[in-house]
C-alpha cells in the first residue's frame, strides 16, 4: 500500500502557515513536533523551528516542516512524502529512485518508530519514504 501526501516547507513559517491553513480549511493540527522535541540536538536546526506537523481538512492530508535551514529551501519548498508499509518495497523504491539523483538522508530507522529516508531524484524531486516499524 502506498499513500502519497504533499510536504511543505516554511523556512521558520510553519506555525503561521498551520494557523492559515486551519483558517482557510477549518480542519485540525493532528500532530506538530518542535526540533527541540528530538531526543537529541540536531544540528544547523533552529529548536523553535516545527521539524514535522500534519493538517488534514476534508479527507485532505498535508505535512509540513520549516525544513532544517533556510538556504535548503531556496526555489523549492515541497517535498513528496511517500507512506508505504513494506520495508524491502521501501528500500526497493529509496534506490531506484536514488539512480541519477542523489541521497539526501539515508534509509534509517528514527526515534519516531519508523524507518525514513530523503532522496532527490534526477529531476529534482524530492521524496521523503517513511514505513512504521513493527511493534
Amino acid at each position: 500500500m502506498y499513500q502519497l501526501n504533499p510536504y511543505l516547507f516554511f523556512a521558520g513559517r510553519c506555525e503561521e502557515a498551520l494557523e492559515f491553513y486551519q483558517k482557510c480549511f477549518g480542519g485540525v493540527v493532528i500532530t506538530k513536533q518542535l526540533f527541540k522535541d528530538a531526543p537529541q540536538q540536531i544540528e544547523g536546526a533552529d529548536p523553535d523551528w516545527v521539524m514535522h506537523s500534519e493538517f488534514e481538512a476534508f479527507g485532505m492530508k498535508l505535512m509540513l516542516s520549516d525544513g532544517m535551514v533556510a538556504k535548503e529551501l531556496t526555489g523549492n519548498n515541497v517535498a513528496l512524502s511517500l507512506v508505504l508499509d513494506d520495508l524491502d518495497e521501501q528500500a526497493r523504491l529509496f534506490d531506484k529512485l536514488s539512480h541519477g539523483g542523489h541521497i539526501m538522508m539515508p534509509l534509517a530507522d528514527t526515534f519516531w518508530g519508523a524507518r525514513f529516508g530523503k532522496v532527490e531524484d534526477q529531476f529534482g524531486i524530492r521524496w521523503m519514504l517513511h514505513c512504521e516499524l513493527l511493534k
